[in-house]
């Protein structure tokens, strides 16, 4: 694992100052509003630009994330030289529901996760000339974004990807039964309804969470969480499900057909996605000689980008690493 040249990044133990004394204020200059996407939804989004910004990085979250989820992240991005852009997906943070009075996780389909993107980039992102521009996608988002660039080609210079789902993390057993099963419940389940075990959104643990070693980052965004009921996303739906499983599907088979540099990187101790899946995608396009990266985080959990430092500074510089290869001079970073 080779990182070109360090980069400075907001500490996990003084979190609570730079997030008040540093991060609510740059989080104040956000520009913001709505877009409309697939089935006259309305989105929300913002973004953090500087006139001599050249270069653009467009954010896409996960399932259950919000674009206030991202402050530490922006924050981070911003200050090495790059304009970020980023959006609440239908269904989640301050974009529209789907399910009326309900915080189910839920879609109808999936493609209407790529035509959002495709959307959020084509009216917002392009209205700045940028000489490039990057997506960097966590979890949903690198499949909603991998979907994305195979549709659309020539509109991102590169991708990074934090724990792709391009697959979800089930027993054999399960994904055996798991789509068939949500697909036909979804159709008698009216409104939309959990899938089989999922439950409305709780407020867990640190010690049984799935997605971070660091404890101070969870907490933060729990409280965050807590503090906005309009946050919240519970288990999604059955139709969430098998639609996503059939995405992940999809984007195993873009992976032969994108051709712009991809990263992927894969938390080690991941147990939300599949990282066999990771290695499958990494292979299709190996053996067409496509341009792919390939870094394992060692001792990490599926989010990286909210991880302890020593594992969220090595996503962060591979990232932004990846991003200054395709660029003939390095960006300076902004104070």
């Amino acid at each position: 694992m080779s990182i070109e040249r360090p980069f400075l990044f907001s500490r996990e133990d003084e979190l609570a100052t730079t997030m008040a004394e540093q991060v609510a204020p740059f989080w104040a200059t956000r520009q913001q509003g709505q877009i409309i996407g697939q089935e006259g939804l309305r989105l929300h989004w913002c973004a953090f630009t500087k006139p001599e910004h050249t270069r653009a990085i467009v954010v896409v979250n996960g399932r259950i994330e919000a674009t206030e989820k991202y402050k530490e992240v922006f924050f981070d991005l911003f200050r090495q030289g790059y304009d970020v852009y980023s959006y609440d997906h239908r269904g989640q943070g301050q974009s529209q529901r789907l399910v009326t009075g309900s915080d189910i996780g839920h879609v109808v389909d999936f493609e209407h996760y790529v035509d959002d993107l495709e959307t959020f980039v084509d009216e917002i992102v392009t209205q700045k000339p940028h000489q490039q521009r990057m997506i960097l996608a966590h979890s949903m988002g690198g499949a909603i974004t991998t979907l994305y660039a195979a549709r659309k080609p020539a509109a991102i210079d590169a991708l990074a990807l934090s724990a792709p789902m391009f697959g979800i993390n089930l027993s054999p057993t399960l994904r055996k039964v798991a789509k068939p099963l949500c697909r036909a419940l979804s159709i008698i389940q009216h409104p939309a309804g959990y899938a089989p075990g999922q439950v409305p959104y709780w407020l867990k643990p640190f010690k049984h969470n799935l997605l971070t070693h660091s404890e101070t980052r969870y907490q933060w965004f729990r409280k965050l969480y807590e503090d906005n009921e309009t946050l919240k996303v519970g288990g999604p739906s059955s139709q969430w499900i098998w639609q996503s499983m059939s995405a992940c599907e999809r984007t195993i088979e873009a992976a032969r057909m994108i051709d712009m540099p991809m990263l992927v990187m894969q938390a080690a101790r991941d147990e939300v996605v599949c990282n066999h899946t990771m290695f499958h995608f990494h292979r299709e396009r190996q053996a067409l000689n496509l341009p792919i990266k390939f870094d394992i985080v060692p001792n990490s959990r599926h989010e990286l980008l909210f991880e302890k430092d020593v594992t969220r500074d090595t996503a962060l510089n591979l990232s932004l690493s990846f991003f200054d290869a395709q660029s003939a001079a390095p960006l300076e970073q902004t104070a």
